[in-house]
Formats: structure tokens, C-alpha cells, sequence
């Protein structure tokens, strides 16, 4: 327990803890809506933002929340008005948002693409106070909404149109999931990555279907595999010196591949 000594280890467990709770609180329902690649497009749009904060020397933690909600409603917009070149805008909208942080961290004064390695993949020296307390506004903004409207987001989530037709506000709701998407990617990117983000929000869910098919019981396992794999990837990188998001991913997968075993 000595890593525990260290500030910087801290505030990345802290961290840690919140992407593992708020990461599969989010996921549950882009499952349900057959969305589970949206927050990989998400974290490719957020890179901008992430360019963006470095070149006007604020933080890239808000700055990289600001665009990647945007994005999430410009997504959300092309889900319903794209049609047929609805996936040629998706894919324009992801390579962009990457190239896009790329050439503005390179135009920020001192900046580098190595600058931008900690927030794809993940850095457990890097989370700053800041970072912290960016990370814990956000994370209770995720957590009112995903346990405040569980029932309504659930239902949409489920079939939209029944939904629509007991009256509840579909296009609002859908909305609120996708900002609310987007606001997760960005508590993970510092201890995950950008990059790896998706697979904490949709792999810890999935593994708990294995275990259970009610909505409540699935969304409590999930929350719980995460946090478990967050904590010990966390741990593991301190101790052998490996990426922490690449060791969280890991640990995720090998925890629904024993849990598929045990089901079966």
C-alpha cells in the first residue's frame, strides 16, 4: 500500500474510481441502443478539443468536454435527419475531430503530438488537482443523469416508439444520453485514453449480461467490474510500469471472458 504515500497516485485512484463507476453507468444504455461504438467516435471528436485547450493555453480537460458534447449533438442530429449519407458524415465527423487535434496541438506554442499521448492512451503522473476536480464535477453531472432518469432513459433505450407514445420527450432523452456520452469520455481520457474509452463503457457491460438479464442487476455488476478493473489496472501500471489504459482494457476483457466461462 505504499503507492497510496504518493499524491499523484491519489488523485488517479480518485479518477480511477469515477471513470469505473461513470464509464459503465453510461454504457448500459448506448448498449441497449446498439450504439456501442458511439464513444469511440466521441473520443476521436474530443481530440480537437484537447488541440484546442493547448492552443489557447486553457485547460484541455474543459476544453476537450466543450467539443466533444458538440460533436455528440451533431451526431445525435445526422442519427436523425442523415438518411443514407448519414454514415459517410459519421466518418468524416471521427477523422476530422483526430486530424483536427492533431494540427492544433502541433500550432500551440511548445506543442507536440508527444503532448497528446497521455490523452489517448491514458497517464497516471499527469492528473493534475485540476484534472480532479474537473473529473468530480463531471463525473456527478453522468451519475444524476444516468441514475436520475434510469426508468426514462431505459425506456428509450428499449424501444423508442412505445416510448414516444407514452409520452416522454424521445428526442430530448437522446439527446441527454449522447451529451451525457460525451461528458464520460471525457472523465475517462485521463486515465484511460481517448482511444480506449469505448471499451470500459460497453466490455464491463456486456460481462455482466452474462451474469444477469435484469436491468438493475446488470447495471449494479457492471459498475462494480468496472471500478474493479480501474483500481487494479491503476495499481498494476504503478507497479510494473505498463500504460494504465491498455492494462484497465485488459483487465476488462479477461474479466468478461471469465465471466462468459462461469455463465456457461
Amino acid at each position: 500500500m505504499d503507492f497510496l504515500n504518493y499524491a499523484f497516485m491519489q488523485r488517479a485512484l480518485l479518477a480511477a474510481v469515477l471513470v469505473g463507476i461513470t464509464a459503465p453507468a453510461v454504457g448500459i444504455y448506448l448498449v441497449q441502443r446498439r450504439q456501442a461504438l458511439m464513444g469511440d467516435g466521441i473520443g476521436h471528436v474530443a481530440m480537437t478539443g484537447v488541440g484546442l485547450g493547448f492552443l489557447l493555453s486553457t485547460s484541455p480537460v474543459w476544453m476537450a468536454t466543450a467539443v466533444s458534447v458538440l460533436g455528440a449533438i451533431v451526431m445525435e442530429l445526422i442519427r436523425w435527419y442523415g438518411r443514407t449519407r448519414g454514415d459517410i458524415a459519421l466518418a468524416m465527423l471521427f477523422y476530422g475531430g483526430m486530424a483536427g487535434g492533431v494540427m492544433l496541438i502541433n500550432l500551440a506554442p511548445g506543442g507536440s503530438n508527444a503532448n497528446l499521448m497521455s490523452y489517448l492512451f491514458g497517464s497516471l503522473s499527469t492528473v493534475s488537482e485540476s484534472d480532479v476536480t474537473a473529473i468530480c464535477l463531471l463525473a456527478a453531472f453522468v451519475l444524476a443523469v444516468t441514475l436520475g432518469l434510469r426508468r426514462q432513459l431505459f425506456a428509450v433505450s428499449q424501444d423508442e416508439e412505445f416510448a414516444r407514445v407514452t409520452g416522454l420527450p424521445v428526442r430530448a432523452l437522446n439527446l441527454l444520453t449522447a451529451i451525457t456520452a460525451a461528458v464520460t469520455v471525457t472523465v475517462a481520457m485521463r486515465v484511460v485514453g481517448l482511444l480506449l474509452v469505448s471499451a470500459l463503457m460497453v466490455v464491463p457491460v456486456a460481462a455482466a449480461q452474462q451474469l444477469s438479464r435484469s436491468f438493475a442487476a446488470t447495471f449494479a455488476i457492471a459498475v462494480a467490474i468496472g471500478v474493479t478493473v480501474t483500481i487494479g489496472g491503476t495499481i498494476t501500471s504503478y507497479y510494473q510500469y505498463v500504460p494504465p489504459g491498455a492494462t484497465i482494457v485488459l483487465l476488462t476483457i479477461a474479466a468478461f471472458v471469465v465471466l462468459s466461462v462461469l455463465a456457461t
